[in-house]
């Protein structure tokens, strides 16, 4: 078993929960529309950007009404041995400020924590709304790439 998946077990038991194949949106469930999503650091890596979730996905589920909520847990290895350093309780996701969030390339684009956690209270409807503008954000810079490509191979 991998270090993640320990990681995630640890954490469903914690909520009594067991983990999922259903991985595109958690690791496990709290109840049918509460998704928890565990990710996990080892401190020994560098892990610059860790993709959080895939933005059209998180949309989606929100807007059906559901809830996601995130588990942030540090860990090292030493001598064989897994430690857990720093972890978070869960974190509704529309409470993690968009000033450490990035939308990138990847699919329709993938949110990551692209700086240190900063946690907000912030409505459902308000991070939506914010999700929208870092969307535009996201295709604006993703057109000027596109753009530069297409004049580079334009015959």
């Amino acid at each position: 078993m991998d270090n993640y998946e320990t990681i995630e077990d640890i954490y469903a038991k914690k909520y009594n929960s067991e983990t999922t194949a259903r991985k595109s949106i958690g690791d496990f469930f709290l109840n049918d529309t509460h998704a928890v999503d565990v990710k996990s650091n080892d401190l020994n890596k560098n892990n610059y950007s860790p993709n959080i979730i895939s933005a059209s996905k998180i949309e989606k589920w929100l807007t059906e009404g559901k809830n996601l909520s995130l588990i942030f847990v540090d860990y090292v290895i030493v001598g064989g041995e897994m430690q857990i350093k720093k972890d978070t309780n869960l974190i509704p996701i529309q409470h993690i400020s968009w000033e450490c969030l990035t939308i990138q390339a990847q699919g329709k684009g993938v949110i990551q924590k692209s700086k240190p956690l900063v946690i907000k209270e912030c409505s459902k409807e308000e991070w939506l709304k914010s999700l929208a503008k870092e969307y535009l954000v996201f295709i604006n810079r993703e057109r000027k790439k596109l753009d530069k490509l297409e004049k580079k191979y334009q015959l």
